[in-house]
């Protein structure tokens, strides 16, 4: 997959978001640490990989085709520093799982199934490392903790005390969806960007390009994903479209009887998918 060209075409629908880092990027005053805050699915992961690229590109526009644009594309850049929450002692392993994931489709998810993921502090001691040195390619070192509200405490804390001394030559990104489970003190210390739900056009577009869907069905699905580019994805899996329709089913006897089936079928479900499946499926009940 080619994570900068997808980048820039989700860059189109959050043109507010785009216009003010292309801004503070070119005028030398992005801030040492932001807040990527939005809805699931807005494209901000996206977006801070294309950030990355605008700090190393040649064209300092993340052109997507100079050696500094590749290797960021690649998830390969020495200057760029990636965190994901992985289940607890796997920091490492776990860590090349995900990114070797990511490169065939940015938007993956499960690699650990129903397995308890987190942010470990042993992964936020290691990239305060990284981007304490100076560059070795780029005119900045970026470090993107995805999923930062999956933190631990002790991992919010070490992230607090970068955010209090950041590197001069380091841009930090957390990214989440669930800003209220940082530490008021991180959130302070950074700057928010604040992404909305993508226009329809815009996941119709991804699912053309990067999922070779027909333009009409991709109309189709991107009127239903709400904006967002995960559900979006979800929508092309059968799996997916077992949950929506246990959903539904269960919805409709909660509404229609009769009450005694509920905890029979409910259980039935429960034992079919996984706990973050059904996790989907209630959500799927609650977004009809």
């Amino acid at each position: 997959m080619d994570i900068l060209a997808a980048a820039n075409l989700v860059a189109g629908g959050q043109a507010r978001v785009s216009a003010l880092l292309a801004s503070l990027t070119a005028s030398g005053r992005l801030p040492h640490a932001l807040l990527f805050a939005g809805p699931e699915g807005a494209g901000k992961e996206l977006a801070a990989v294309r950030l990355a690229a605008m700090l190393q590109c040649d064209d300092a526009g993340a052109c997507g085709s100079c050696p500094a644009c590749r290797k960021v594309a690649s998830l390969e850049h020495p200057d760029l520093h990636l965190v994901y929450a992985v289940p607890s002692g796997e920091a490492d392993a776990g860590a090349a799982a995900v990114i070797e994931s990511r490169r065939e489709d940015f938007l993956a998810a499960g690699e650990f199934g129903n397995r308890a993921r987190s942010v470990g502090i042993d992964a936020i001691r290691k990239t305060a490392g990284g981007i304490s040195r100076r560059p070795f390619e780029g005119r900045r070192a970026v470090a993107v903790v995805f999923e930062a509200h999956l933190a631990t405490a002790e991992a919010q804390n070490a992230m607090l005390r970068i955010l209090e001394e950041p590197p001069p030559s380091a841009a930090i990104v957390l990214v989440t969806e669930r800003a209220d489970r940082l530490l008021p003190t991180i959130v302070s210390r950074c700057r928010e960007i604040r992404f909305e739900a993508l226009p329809e056009e815009t996941v119709a577009a991804y699912l053309a390009a990067f999922h070779s869907v027909e333009r009409g069905e991709a109309r189709r699905l991107g009127a239903q994903a709400d904006g967002n580019l995960r559900r979006a994805v979800k929508l092309l899996d059968e799996r997916f479209l077992e949950q929506r329709r246990d959903a539904f089913s269960l919805l409709r006897l909660v509404l229609e009887g009769p009450a005694r089936r509920i905890p029979v079928e409910a259980e039935t479900v429960a034992r079919s998918y996984t706990r973050e499946e059904t996790i989907e499926i209630l959500d799927e009940m609650i977004a009809v």
